[in-house]
């Protein structure tokens, strides 16, 4: 144990020869007051970035969700000189229908009150779309507390299976998820926006037909979210953009995206919160597919 604790020193050395006022250290005491936890917090890792980068002759960086530009350029350490480029998407704007729910309030401070007309909402979403659909949701307690109204207004009626993202998701668990999705036509599944079912994962075809996202993916505001929002206020004047706002945006892009997979594949996509309807998100939207109001939808 004493050796363990010898290498784990080392490590911690090592990596505090990258301190950077962009580095907050952070002392901790346990509740034992014997203990002491030490923590260092890289904030911005862009001016390291840019260093692993700086002898590289070229580098090209390619995702579905490099945007906005310049959040983009300064988050990877690229610098003002990067060329970004957009480059149109492979599938047809008409694969995809993405619907807006701007009725029901996520935000925190009105989930309790508007959980009855979200649970409501989401029944009628499965009850008009057949097959496969996995309901993203900001929070393990967002999701239970959805859950159990969800359970309780006949959801085992709308679909016969049923699966639920767990705080400790064992690779058991998650492998069992996929192949339900293959061989199943009648999943909803529930999970954490963000987390391993929301990117890297591959559901072509009659896999997956449709995504519900509940809310517009903004981080819990703690301690470390205020430190982050205040370092790029100071450093961009863009705190919250920077900290929540495309962060949060980028893991709905990412959901979005486990759709549609392939050129012949259709589906539908239901997008929940009253900021949908604010500018400011739906600019952050990706532009090459089709939007409407879902109360249009319903008529």
């Amino acid at each position: 144990r004493l050796l363990d604790f010898y290498f784990e020193v080392l490590q911690f050395q090592r990596l505090a020869d990258n301190w950077g006022e962009d580095f907050r250290f952070e002392k901790e005491r346990g509740s034992d007051r014997q203990s002491l936890r030490l923590t260092l917090n890289c904030l911005d890792p862009a001016r390291l970035l840019a260093e692993r980068q700086q002898p590289l002759h070229s580098l090209t960086a390619f995702s579905a969700t490099l945007s906005p530009p310049d959040w983009t350029r300064r988050t990877l350490g690229l610098g003002p000189e990067a060329v970004f480029r957009r480059e149109a998407s492979p599938f047809a704007a008409s694969q995809l229908e993405v619907f807006l729910a701007t009725a029901v309030d996520t935000r925190f401070s009105q989930r309790q009150q508007s959980l009855p007309r979200l649970a409501e909402l989401l029944l009628a979403w499965l009850d008009r779309e057949p097959g496969n659909c996995i309901i993203y949701f900001s929070s393990y307690r967002y999701l239970q507390d959805c859950l159990a109204l969800l359970q309780a207004q006949g959801l085992e009626s709308l679909r016969s299976c049923l699966w639920v993202q767990q705080r400790e998701q064992e690779d058991a668990g998650r492998d069992q998820l996929l192949r339900q999705l293959e061989t199943r036509r009648d999943v909803v599944a529930l999970c954490i926006l963000g987390g391993v079912f929301g990117e890297g994962i591959d559901l072509p075809g009659e896999r997956l037909t449709s995504v519900v996202i509940v809310g517009v993916g903004l981080p819990q505001f703690n301690r470390d979210t205020r430190m982050l929002q205040a370092w790029y206020q100071q450093r961009c004047g863009a705190g919250f953009e920077y900290a929540c706002l495309y962060p949060g945006m980028q893991k709905v892009d990412q959901a979005l995206g486990r759709v549609i997979r392939a050129s012949d594949d259709r589906g539908r996509a239901l997008l929940v919160d009253s900021r949908y309807g604010q500018r400011q998100y739906r600019e952050l939207l990706p532009p090459w597919w089709s939007y409407c109001a879902w109360e249009e939808a319903k008529r």
